[in-house]
């Protein structure tokens, strides 16, 4: 099925993902867009969405491990580059500008300061 195909290739194994941190990588923002261009290029947008949805549920859970205190940073860590990637599939597959993107951060963040004061 081709949605087990593309959670394969967006999931690695733990011991690469660690090692891989310890690595010197850092792609340039040109790469990264390179990169998101091309998945989106080679899977149907909608299985990219579900995609994303399954990472971000992934986030969750790890966000509720940390909660109850039972998670483990790493596993943190890559599930919050998942939902990372995802969003910026998620950018592309929706033509939301990053202008935009960033205007509703700021109108949020805002919002927030308000809270916090």
């Amino acid at each position: 099925m081709i949605v087990n195909v593309v959670r394969r290739n967006f999931g690695i194994n733990r011991s690469r993902f660690i090692q891989g941190l310890k690595s010197d990588i850092q792609l340039s923002e040109k790469e990264r867009k390179r990169i998101i261009r091309r998945s989106l290029q080679k899977y149907p947008w909608k299985l990219k969405c579900t995609v994303a949805m399954e990472e971000l549920a992934e986030l969750q859970q790890q966000i509720s491990k940390q909660v109850r205190g039972y998670g483990d940073r790493i596993g943190l860590l890559e599930e919050m580059a998942d939902a990372y990637i995802c969003l910026n599939f998620l950018e592309s597959i929706f033509d939301i500008k990053p202008e935009d993107l960033q205007k509703a951060i700021d109108v949020k963040l805002e919002r927030e300061r308000e809270n916090c004061q």
